[in-house]
């Protein structure tokens, strides 16, 4: 395995998050301790939305600042393995945080398998301060919180250790192949057996590297479909799916939609 770790600025996309906001922006960033590219957002829900929002499997945690004065709270959601309603309030502002998994547990109370798939109040997951959630929804400038959130609360996520290392060269690795790559053939290059890969990727990710592999992959096509106007058969091969069946098998699995419907629903 290189030393040097692939610079790879890929995050996942949640595009009914800014489809349905009234506005919404985002600053994306790479955290050098860790070498985890993170995105910080905002928006605030249209106040005449009557539907909930669905979220995207990912690979990725996001931490959601609900801002506002009734009931402030910040809530961990974890990767989702299909495509999900998730409950959020109509009006509301909202403070992001995504970034990929690659976790040292040891600071948190929950494993990473635990958190995949689930939605857990911040407070339960980590120790903080009482006044830490109220400090951050209380600042009403976007780059302001990001600066708290660093200060208060990433640097708590964000560590590095040789078995992080490991994991983010994957996860680089994955992202640059951008379809579904062999995971012996990854283990090889990085000089473990696939055994322990899985065994690390899973401890430190919540998802084996396979699966993780292949909501990359879903992902990526989103990305495409949605944002770069490319078509079906373009996806297909640059995805490296075998054949039309293929994609929509995955495209169903995880967004249960055939591209066809996702393109015309845009």
């Amino acid at each position: 395995m290189s030393s040097q770790l692939i610079n790879n600025c890929f995050i996942p996309i949640q595009p009914e998050l800014e489809k349905n906001a009234d506005y919404y922006f985002e600053k994306k960033e790479i955290d050098i301790k860790s070498q985890t590219t993170i995105l910080y957002y905002q928006l605030q829900l249209k106040k005449n939305l009557n539907k909930s929002i669905s979220i995207e499997p990912d690979g990725c945690i996001d931490i959601l600042f609900w801002c506002n004065d009734s009931s402030p709270r910040a809530i961990v959601y974890g990767s989702r393995l299909q495509k999900t309603p998730t409950i959020l309030q109509t009006g509301y502002e909202y403070f992001g945080i995504r970034f990929i998994p690659n976790q040292d547990v040891r600071n948190f109370n929950y494993s990473m398998k635990e958190i995949t798939d689930k939605d857990i109040l911040l407070v339960d997951l980590l120790k903080l301060d009482a006044h830490t959630i109220d400090l951050l929804v209380n600042e009403d400038n976007f780059y302001r919180r990001i600066n708290l959130y660093k200060e208060l609360i990433g640097n708590k996520l964000l560590t590095n250790c040789s078995s992080q290392r490991i994991i983010s060269y994957a996860i680089n690795k994955i992202y640059s192949s951008k379809e579904n790559i062999n995971i012996n053939s990854l283990a090889e290059d990085i000089g473990y057996s696939s055994r322990y890969l899985r065994k690390q990727f899973e401890e430190r990710v919540g998802l084996s590297p396979k699966l993780f592999s292949q909501i990359t992959r879903y992902q990526y096509s989103l990305s495409m479909l949605l944002n770069e106007n490319h078509s079906l058969w373009n996806v297909i091969k640059l995805s490296g799916y075998y054949d039309q069946a293929h994609i929509i098998n995955e495209f169903k699995k995880f967004g249960r939609i055939t591209p066809k419907q996702l393109v015309k629903n845009s």
